[in-house]
Parts: structure tokens; sequence; C-alpha cells
């Protein structure tokens, strides 16, 4: 495991072992994981993976145009099973 210091002002400096894929002016995404630790991920990287699954969804018929609409029916079905109204068996009684 590599330490680094965070100094005044917050900054922080990469180790030299990490440095090798970033480079003077990218732009990076910072976050703090569950456990504490800094997480770094180019922006650029970051956009490259969100346009390879933009429109996944798109013009599917099994699922509604909304995502909030569908979330609703996936936690409505999970409590008719909760409450043993439907089993798992594809809403079945």
């Amino acid at each position: 495991m590599l330490q680094t210091i965070i100094e005044n002002d917050y900054r922080v400096t990469i180790p030299k072992t990490l440095r090798q894929s970033l480079h003077v002016g990218d732009k990076l995404l910072i976050s703090v994981d569950k456990t504490g630790r800094i997480l770094l991920v180019p922006e650029d990287r970051a956009l490259e993976i969100l346009a390879e699954t933009a429109g996944m969804w798109r013009d599917r018929t099994d699922i509604p145009p909304d995502g909030v609409e569908y979330v609703n029916q996936i936690r409505q079905g999970n409590r008719l099973q909760d409450l043993g109204i439907i089993n798992n068996d594809r809403g079945g009684k």
C-alpha cells in the first residue's frame, strides 16, 4: 500500500508509481468510498464508460420507458412477496 500526506489547502501528492497514466491538465473525478479510500477517476474515462452503456435500455418493450416507474414496479413486487401475496414464481399464487 502506498502512502501520501494531505498538505496545506488539502493538496495530495500522487506517488510516482501511480502517475504513469496521469498528465498535467487531466480532469479527475474525486470521491471517497465507505472505507475512507480516496478514488480518483479520469473524467474522460468515466464519460467513455457512460457512453458505452448509453441507450442500452432504449427500445425495450418489456420495461417502462420511465426508470422511476420501473423501479416502483419492482418495489411493488417485492412488497407483495414480503406480504406473502405472491411468491417468486413470476407472480403466481
